[in-house]
C-alpha cells in the first residue's frame, strides 16, 4: 500500500510539473519575436518576409498599450508572416544599417515619414518601405492590415 502511495505520488507530482512547462511554452509562444533592426533586415531577406517596425518613444502611453496588448494579441499572425523589430523615435545617438545609411532611430523613423508614435511601418524582405499607420490601432483593425499584407505576400510568391 505504501509503494502505491509512492507512485500516486509521484506521478500527481509529475503531472504538475508537466502542466508547469506547458504553461511556460504557452506563454513564450505569446511573445512577438522582436529583432534587433539590423538582424530583422537579414532575416526579412533570409526568410523572405515583410518587416514589422513598431515605431515608439519611451514617454508615449499608447506605444505602450499597444505594446501590452495589441501585438500579444495577434502574436501568432506577426511572428508567422513578418520579422518584427523597434525603434525608439526618441533615440538619436544609436545608429541603425539602413541601405547604404547608418542613422539614428529619429533619422530612420523620419525617413519612413512617421513624425508621430506610435507608428507601424512596414517594410518589404527587401527592406523597400511600403507604408506606415500612425498612432494607435486596436489589435482587430492591425490585423486586417497585417493579414493583406501576408495574403498579398503570398499570392505575389505563388505567381
Amino acid at each position: 500500500m505504501k509503494s502505491f502511495k509512492h507512485i500516486t505520488t509521484l506521478t500527481v507530482l509529475l503531472i504538475f510539473m508537466g502542466t508547469i512547462v506547458s504553461i511556460r511554452a504557452v506563454a513564450q509562444e505569446a511573445e512577438p519575436n522582436w529583432q534587433t533592426f539590423e538582424k530583422a533586415m537579414e532575416l526579412a531577406e533570409e526568410q523572405d518576409k515583410p518587416i514589422l517596425v513598431d515605431v515608439w518613444a519611451p514617454w508615449c502611453g499608447w506605444c505602450k498599450k499597444m505594446q501590452k496588448e495589441v501585438y500579444p494579441a495577434l502574436v501568432s499572425t506577426l511572428n508567422e508572416n513578418f520579422i518584427l523589430t523597434r525603434l525608439n523615435r526618441d533615440d538619436n545617438e544609436g545608429r541603425k544599417k539602413y541601405q547604404q545609411y547608418r542613422l539614428s532611430p529619429l533619422r530612420l523613423a523620419q525617413k519612413f515619414n512617421v513624425q508621430n508614435v506610435p507608428a507601424v511601418v512596414l517594410l518589404s524582405p527587401e527592406g523597400e518601405y511600403l507604408f506606415h499607420i500612425s498612432g494607435f490601432v486596436a489589435a482587430d483593425k492591425l490585423e486586417e492590415v497585417l493579414e493583406y499584407v501576408a495574403l498579398e505576400k503570398s499570392e505575389k510568391n505563388s505567381r
